[in-house]
């Protein structure tokens, strides 16, 4: 039997399975036509293509595919791309490993992202929110397959995307994305040795942020709006946002005994990076305070915001 000929689809086909005496789990045939395009036949009568090649000094072999899952045709380009990597000192068979154990944006999200970030961010739920709600269109990109481009997309559609109340998204949100896609990227970069695309997609100018003080009346009015709110802890609680500068999570899950009504302080063990925090409160801050916190365990009254809000 001729073990190297030239490769038709017919003649592949009517070739025999290898036989049970054969010392080979497989026989191997040659095409004339391609070097190194191999096809191996098994003793259950499957075949498939094979290349095989010298790296550096050293033989190996690549698995092509089935047939006729694949054809001559197919067997035979998949051979020449793989020879022309040779010519340009790429094993091909390292760079198919190395583009199987890349991850997608999914994968590397969730398994390598997301676990940093819930030991160092207390607001690493909100990046989960935010990838969910907006980056499922690149979740199957392979991250050295994301482009700017890519990026960029999903900045446009949150342009045009509306909210469930039916009003469209604000810069700042797009913003807040592509933060996120600039830290991951940055993550992957020292981790997978690739380039951080999302740095070349710049953020979008916020025009819905304020950037001037209150004035008097402003904030006799807004205080006066809490005084009289009818739920008084709510009320309480939106007057010590105001008064204090603390972010809702702060404030929200403060103890009674982080006051200290002596030295007028309000204690925050730990900021959102991480560092403590003293608040020194002011008579209307205590004022506030008294007339909505009350002892619940240890708990204040404001556990019961979140609850209702």
């Amino acid at each position: 039997m001729m073990k190297r000929f030239k490769f038709t689809n017919t003649n592949l086909k009517a070739l025999p399975a290898n036989t049970a005496e054969s010392k080979t789990t497989e026989l191997e045939f040659s095409d004339t036509e391609c070097s190194g395009l191999k096809l191996l036949s098994g003793r259950s009568g499957s075949k498939r293509f094979l290349f095989r090649y010298t790296f550096k000094g050293r033989k190996r072999s690549i698995a092509i595919g089935r047939f006729p899952d694949i054809d001559v045709t197919q067997a035979r380009k998949i051979a020449v791309k793989y020879r022309n990597q040779i010519a340009e000192c790429i094993d091909p068979k390292e760079e198919r490993d190395s583009y199987k154990q890349m991850p997608t944006l999914e994968e590397f999200f969730y398994n390598t992202f997301l676990p940093l970030a819930k030991k160092k961010k207390k607001t690493w739920d909100d990046d989960e929110t935010r990838y969910r709600l907006h980056c499922k269109s690149i979740a199957s990109v392979r991250y050295d397959e994301l482009r700017a481009t890519d990026i960029q997309a999903i900045q446009l559609a949150l342009r045009e995307k509306l909210r469930e109340d039916g009003q469209p998204y604000k810069p700042a949100t797009s913003n807040r994305v592509l933060a996120l896609l600039k830290t991951m990227g940055g993550l992957a970069e020292r981790l997978l040795g690739i380039p951080n695309v999302a740095n070349r997609v710049t953020l979008l100018r916020e025009n819905n942020v304020k950037q001037r003080f209150c004035s008097v009346e402003e904030v006799q009015a807004i205080l006066r709006e809490c005084r009289q709110y009818k739920n008084k802890s709510a009320g309480g609680f939106i007057a010590m946002l105001f008064l204090t500068g603390c972010r809702l999570n702060e404030l929200r899950v403060r103890l009674y005994s982080d006051v200290n009504w002596e030295q007028r302080t309000l204690t925050i063990p730990q900021t959102k990076n991480g560092t403590p925090h003293i608040i020194y409160l002011t008579d209307l801050m205590i004022e506030t305070l008294r007339s909505v916190l009350r002892k619940q365990g240890i708990l204040t009254s404001f556990q019961a915001v979140e609850a209702r809000r």
